[in-house]
């Protein structure tokens, strides 16, 4: 035999025996499908008898494409095989695929055809309302979901109730009513009234809605999404320790509870700052998940929180393995290699830190751990700054507390300007110049500063109470400094230190029986030193001379060496020897 031939031969019998298995396959598919379908009273071997070679077609070609994942193709052969064969099975098999292949009409067509074969059978009517309210036909939908509801039914209502969260106002209006109108048949349906509740959460109506999950729940303890919402729903009441105490009914033992309700009370224990219990949690999630980041993520920071930091590592590892990229996996990585006293370690993770939000902690904790000498420093910030373009102005900022905290004023205030050069409008760093300006008694350039924010955010209330302030401790602009008091004031209302402020200016302006009031209001919502040093020089002022060694020895039994409490003595003092 030749070659070709001895080819051609093994060819034909390889496709003979694809074409014999296809119509065993398919066969066996008619058996299955039909088994838990309509009864008929033709045999079942007659049936694939009568199935047409176009009939086999379908059914094969919809498998195959179901194989592939094309679900759509996959449906439009099983719908077709369905019709001709009025087979129940194909039918529920086109609907399944109809739902993944993003085509509500196939959905809506393969769940009607299963409707007509199945009558009394409610789930049809589930696919059916879900096709509707894919299309933003909400009265189809409600009318679907009636019949599911009339033959026993009921998992579509929280579908759709799900769809129109991001629908307009009027329309989730209108469908309450609709749900709530049908509780007068079915009081007890217990997705009906996990609906409703669900319509009225998105409506903000947490209370309503805790009333209707708790009836849901009393149909069905165990009804698992409406277990997790009524948890959810306790947590926005800001009810902590209640969704504490109802998940842990359902939490344990931790390794048979619903994967839903272990998650959501992990999140409720870390709220409760609980870190070790909310550990176990995550990191039993990371057992059953273990290729998940966000698991694997809360479960390195609970365990770096709990002060578990060989767990953390090795949840933290696992996350970069997952994810190369997971610069904050890092970060941390690089915190608990600190707290063991591993600076070499540390300064290896934090150094791969270059994106994020832990990117400026990290240069933080890098600065700290490299310690740039005199002759570095300069060129240190600058390859810094050119690496995190778009943080130079925050970088600036790292810089001068840098300089500040090492005793290098003058350096300090030079980078300021150079910042300012580059960064004219940057508010943090006009505050903190400000700020730095005021400590060195360089009242000018304190003035300067806070008045280009003003400028730049006229109702930035730092800067106008540090400006009205500064005037006060200077003795000037004493009217323009309580005008700019009051007005950082009316947008704080309860701000101690800008209470305290007020009630400076007022005892600078001689209104000593307002800025008592003031004071006192202040120090009782803050019982700081400066406060304190204030409040004791106005009863001083009054002759309430008891009255403000009081004030004073009670903030120094709390911080003995504090300099502002005993430069305020020292003043009374004086005054007194004066007099």
């Amino acid at each position: 035999m030749s070659p070709k031939l001895s080819l051609h031969t093994g060819l034909n019998n390889h496709w003979f025996r694809l074409r014999y298995l296809s119509v065993v396959i398919a066969c066996t598919l008619i058996l299955s499908c039909s088994t838990d379908g309509k009864k008929s009273d033709q045999p079942q071997t007659d049936r694939i008898e009568n199935l047409t070679s176009k009939d086999l077609s379908h059914l094969l070609i919809g498998e195959f494409s179901l194989q592939r994942g094309d679900n759509k193709e996959a449906t439009l052969h099983l719908l077709a095989a369905a019709k001709s064969t009025q087979d129940i099975g194909t039918a529920k098999r086109a609907t399944y695929s109809a739902q993944f292949s993003q085509s509500p009409e196939l959905l809506e067509k393969s769940s009607l055809l299963w409707s007509q074969l199945a009558p009394e059978d409610p789930l049809p009517w589930q696919y059916m309302a879900q096709a509707a309210s894919l299309t933003h036909q909400f009265d189809q939908a409600t009318f679907a979901l009636e019949e599911e509801l009339k033959r026993g039914g009921g998992a579509g209502l929280p579908y759709v109730a799900s769809l129109s969260v991001n629908k307009a106002p009027a329309l989730q209006v209108k469908l309450k009513r609709t749900f709530e109108s049908w509780l007068d048949t079915y009081p007890n349906q217990k997705q009906l009234l996990y609906a409703i509740a669900l319509l009225e959460r998105n409506a903000g109506q947490t209370d309503k809605a805790i009333i209707y999950i708790n009836k849901a729940l009393a149909q069905d303890a165990h009804f698992l999404q409406a277990q997790v919402v009524y948890g959810e729903l306790l947590l926005a009441n800001q009810q902590t320790q209640a969704a504490d105490t109802y998940l842990s009914q359902y939490t344990q033992p931790l390794q048979e509870a619903p994967r839903h309700l272990v998650t959501l009370h992990a999140q409720v224990l870390t709220l409760l700052a609980e870190y070790a219990h909310a550990y176990d949690y995550f990191n039993e999630l990371t057992r059953r998940n273990p290729e998940n980041l966000r698991y694997r993520y809360s479960a390195g920071l609970l365990a770096y929180e709990d002060h578990q930091y060989s767990q953390a590592y090795r949840h933290l590892k696992k996350v970069v393995k997952l994810n190369p990229d997971s610069h904050s996996a890092y970060y941390y990585m690089g915190l608990s290699a600190l707290q063991q006293d591993l600076p070499e370690q540390a300064l290896s993770y934090l150094q791969q830190v270059r994106k994020g939000e832990d990117r400026l902690n990290a240069f933080t904790l890098l600065l700290d751990l490299e310690k740039p000498d005199k002759d570095q420093r300069k060129a240190y910030f600058h390859q810094l700054r050119h690496q995190n373009e778009d943080l130079t102005a925050e970088i600036f900022s790292l810089e001068v507390q840098y300089l500040q905290d090492i005793g290098e004023i003058e350096y300090a205030i030079s980078s300021y300007q150079n910042a300012l050069v580059q960064h004219p409008n940057n508010i943090p760093l006009l505050y903190g110049y400000a700020l730095l300006a005021q400590s060195l008694h360089q009242f000018n350039t304190t003035e300067a500063m806070l008045q280009r924010i003003i400028d730049i955010e006229p109702n930035h209330i730092n800067a106008l109470n540090a400006l009205g302030y500064s005037y006060a401790e200077q003795g000037i602009n004493l009217e323009r400094a309580e005008l700019l008091i009051r007005k950082a004031l009316a947008l704080d209302p309860e701000n101690a230190a800008i209470i305290d402020s007020l009630g400076w200016v007022s005892y600078r302006l001689g209104h000593l029986r307002q800025s008592l009031i003031l004071l006192t209001k202040a120090y009782d919502i803050m019982p700081a030193a400066e406060i304190a040093a204030h409040l004791g020089a106005v009863k001083w002022a009054l002759g309430d001379t008891e009255s403000a060694f009081e004030t004073w020895n009670l903030a120094l039994s709390l911080d003995p060496d504090n300099a502002l409490i005993k430069q305020a003595i020292l003043d009374a003092q004086n005054e007194f020897q004066s007099d």
